[in-house]
């Protein structure tokens, strides 16, 4: 008899192995996974536009109050700037510090690092067939 293959097992395990050497980098500078995916939407996203708190509420599917505290640690912890702007006082922007530039950098490098990990693990035909078969899983698990 043959044993059963759990796909979603092996997508969760994987998930979690990425997660944890991710946050791994996070938890050396004192940060949680949800402050580096945080910090890294900030990053990407300001150089187009303003960020604020109801982006990034909307962005991650979070309630006001749980991002209220996480922004709230991370400008504690020197990672992030909450800045008025002129059109109304009540707004605020939030910037990206020097620190959080710089841990945001290493976070991409560990990145980088699992991502030449999988491109080393498959060649590129499998690599692609690989994408394209979690585009299709994806897409049809969304309807």
């Amino acid at each position: 008899m043959s044993e059963i293959k759990h796909v979603g097992r092996q997508i969760n395990k994987l998930s979690h192995k990425i997660k944890r050497r991710i946050g791994k980098v996070g938890l050396e500078h004192g940060i949680s996974g949800m402050q580096v995916k945080i910090l890294g939407f900030i990053y990407i996203n300001s150089s187009k536009r303003d960020i604020f708190q109801k982006n990034i509420e909307e962005e991650f599917d979070i309630r006001r109050s749980s991002v209220t505290s996480v922004l709230n640690l991370m400008e504690k912890n020197e990672l992030i700037k909450r800045c008025s702007v002129s059109e109304d006082a009540r707004l605020k922007k939030i910037i990206i510090t020097d620190k959080g530039i710089e841990v945001n950098k290493l976070v991409y490098k560990e990145i980088v690092k699992i991502e030449e990990i999988i491109s080393n693990t498959l060649s590129k035909d499998e690599l692609d067939i690989f994408i394209c078969n979690l585009e299709r899983l994806n897409k049809n698990l969304s309807e």
